[in-house]
């Protein structure tokens, strides 16, 4: 019976198959909107319907009108008029559909006999909508299918409609078989099974029943007693053959494997290795074992390393580290805090904490321990008597359910912390006070100036003798008076410019100017001092360089330095060189003199304020010692660099170099 209810299901999956084969075909798709004879002739001849072993084929427009309809005899292969109830079937909807996922499928009961249906949509070939209609497909339930369903399955079926009177036995098991398969003897010899087929409503519409001789199911019966006495003799000749067989290649070869293993567990010796012949699945498990020992004594010999490499690192730390156990014995200790208890590691591992607090002095007694064992962290600093200062704190270690198996105590030395953070609070203070002095002298340069300015002034209106004539000794008094005053507002003048700098208030207002005609306005300003000691001043820049741009006042301030510096330690009719190049985007300027030099020990003071080369050199030439320093700081807000070449009793150069254009152009 399952095999006649599979070769109906069969033909099902069959008509459903050939209907979303040619609904979705692109020429039925046109053929519904414009009927077509030629598509109607390459497709739908007897011929091929009988090749598809269909019955009816109905085209069934949106509009749920049928536009095209064949129906075929495949006994005769002649065209035949429609069954009644076909239009019926039709306007009732229930085989209509739209979308790619809708398919129809059911028995119909039309006038003549029932017949199998099954519906597509009529889409394009890549199943894009909308749907142009509905394609219908049919398998009449007439002889030629159930002798066909007969010779499959060599037995014999009977039809019958349930929408008209049934032969007595298919009306006497109907109600049972509406939802499963009745199997009734039906005489001596013979055995029938009754089933239904459902309409599109699930109402069932059709019962067949299947008439089989009981002969061949006596005949499997005594085969299958056959066979369950062959297959317990099999059985029990295989068993005892599987068990000796078992015993001389398995058993004992299992027995060896697990002595061997039982005595590398006693042992603990992994380099034993289990030799075990053959080919077969134990001679691949001893491989394995042997292998696994390999990876053992590998990892083991990892994990040596590991930890080697663990303690080392612990071991090169200053910090000392000393864990714990919860009754406060210790168990590890890192080198530093083994050095520092005096003992090995081995003589530290079971050692009291009382024990090791005694070796190692008040450092480790110096926290409550107690108090970590509920889980508070502590740590303090704390000196000891030898004067060193500690840091030292006890964490407690809690295992993974979150219960503390110890204390881990650090203790770090800080001492040199403490002294290097007491001279940077000292050596910020000292940069505070040193602020505030720049600041102060920066803001009193107009306090400082204003009476300075007032003796020069008068001074030199004495000289000039314009409120009456002086005699020789007092115009030498009051030409000292002018010369000192200007010595000393020279000093102001540099004292407060390196305090502007400090401070940092010192700004640079920049401008466009010539480098050939500042050097030579310079020239004529230091010449008169050159002068009087007969030296002379030579210039070379090279014509090439275009105008500069930075401040030109603090330019010549920088020149006047270093030139009054060459200037003062040139021998009597000297030479100075003054050279200008350009390198790139940079201007680069340097001052050669034919003075003492300078020596290696004395280059080191060069460019720090208030300092001159050596004792002899201050008491000699006259100065605060502030010249290079200010050249220093003011090109450096140009964003250049000072340099300088020198060698004792041969002279110096001193140089600088600034950008081309630097600075922002005024709007």
């Amino acid at each position: 019976m399952e095999w006649v209810q599979n070769a109906v299901e069969t033909q099902y999956d069959y008509l459903d198959h050939i209907a979303r084969d040619w609904g979705y075909w692109d020429d039925t798709y046109e053929f519904v909107q414009t009927l077509d004879p030629e598509y109607i002739d390459s497709n739908l001849g007897n011929e091929s319907m009988l090749d598809l072993e269909v019955n009816l084929f109905l085209f069934v427009n949106a509009s749920g009108d049928i536009v095209y309809s064949k129906y075929v005899d495949l006994n005769t292969g002649e065209t035949v008029p429609l069954p009644g109830g076909v239009e019926e079937m039709i306007k009732g909807g229930s085989f209509l559909v739209e979308s790619e996922k809708d398919s129809v499928r059911g028995v119909v009961l039309f006038d003549e006999m029932p017949v199998l249906l099954a519906s597509r949509p009529i889409l394009r070939s890549d199943h894009e909508g909308p749907a142009e209609g509905t394609l219908i497909l049919g398998r009449c339930l007439d002889d030629e299918f159930v002798g066909s369903i007969e010779d499959v399955t060599r037995s014999s079926l009977l039809v019958s409609r349930m929408d008209r009177e049934m032969p007595s036995d298919f009306q006497a098991v109907f109600p049972e078989t509406s939802d499963k398969v009745v199997i009734l003897p039906s005489g001596e010899d013979t055995i029938s099974a009754y089933f239904v087929l459902d309409g599109v409503d699930g109402k069932p519409v059709v019962m067949i029943r299947q008439d089989l001789s009981r002969d061949l199911y006596a005949h499997g019966q005594k085969i299958l007693y056959y066979l369950y006495f062959l297959l317990l003799a099999t059985g029990i000749v295989m068993g005892m053959g599987s068990k000796i067989l078992l015993d001389s290649l398995f058993i004992s070869r299992l027995g060896e494997i697990d002595d061997f293993v039982d005595r590398v567990r006693k042992e603990k010796d992994l380099s034993k290795r289990l030799k075990i012949k053959g080919e077969d699945e134990l001679y691949r498990l001893s491989a394995g074992i042997n292998g696994m020992l390999d990876d053992i004594s590998l990892a083991g010999k990892e994990i040596k390393t590991r930890d080697a490499e663990k303690r080392t690192i612990l071991d090169s730390l200053n910090e000392m580290l000393i864990f714990l156990d919860t009754d406060f014995r210790v168990v590890w200790a890192n080198k530093a805090a083994l050095q520092h208890m005096g003992v090995k590691l081995d003589d530290a591992l079971g050692f009291s904490q009382q024990e090791a607090t005694g070796i190692s002095g008040r450092v480790f007694r110096a926290l409550e321990l107690e108090e970590t064992l509920s889980g508070r962290t502590k740590s303090g600093e704390f000196a000891s008597p030898d004067g060193k200062l500690w840091f030292i704190q006890a964490i407690p270690v809690k295992d993974e359910a979150g219960k503390i198996i110890g204390i881990l105590e650090t203790c770090l030395n800080i001492t040199e912390r403490k002294k290097a953070e007491k001279f940077l609070h000292e050596k910020e203070l000292a940069e505070t006070a040193s602020r505030t002095k720049s600041e102060f002298l920066a803001n009193m340069s107009h306090e400082l100036r204003t009476p300075l300015n007032s003796i020069i002034g008068f001074s030199d209106l004495l000289i000039e003798q314009l409120f009456g004539e002086l005699n020789e000794k007092q115009l030498r008094y009051v030409n000292n008076i002018s010369k000192n005053g200007k010595h000393l507002l020279s000093l102001i003048n540099d004292l407060l410019d390196f305090s502007k700098i400090e401070a940092g208030k010192m700004e640079l207002n920049y401008e466009e100017f010539s480098l050939q005609e500042t050097l030579a306005e310079i020239k004529s300003l230091m010449s008169p001092i050159a002068s009087e000691k007969e030296i002379e001043i030579n210039i070379d820049v090279d014509p090439e360089i275009p105008e500069i741009r930075a401040d030109r006042n603090k330019f010549i301030q920088v020149m006047e330095n270093l030139l009054s510096n060459a200037i003062k330690f040139s021998p009597r009719k000297g030479t100075i060189e003054v050279n200008g190049a350009l390198k790139g985007n940079m201007v680069w300027i340097g001052v050669r003199d034919e003075g003492i030099g300078i020596e290696k020990e004395g280059r080191e003071r060069l460019f720090k304020p208030f300092s001159q080369i050596d004792s002899f050199a201050a008491k000699k030439y006259q100065g605060t010692g502030l010249g290079l320093v200010l050249v220093k700081k003011i090109v450096q807000l140009h964003g250049g660099h000072v340099w300088f070449e020198s060698e004792a009793g041969k002279g110096s150069t001193f140089g600088f170099s600034i950008p081309l254009k630097t600075g922002k152009k005024e709007s």
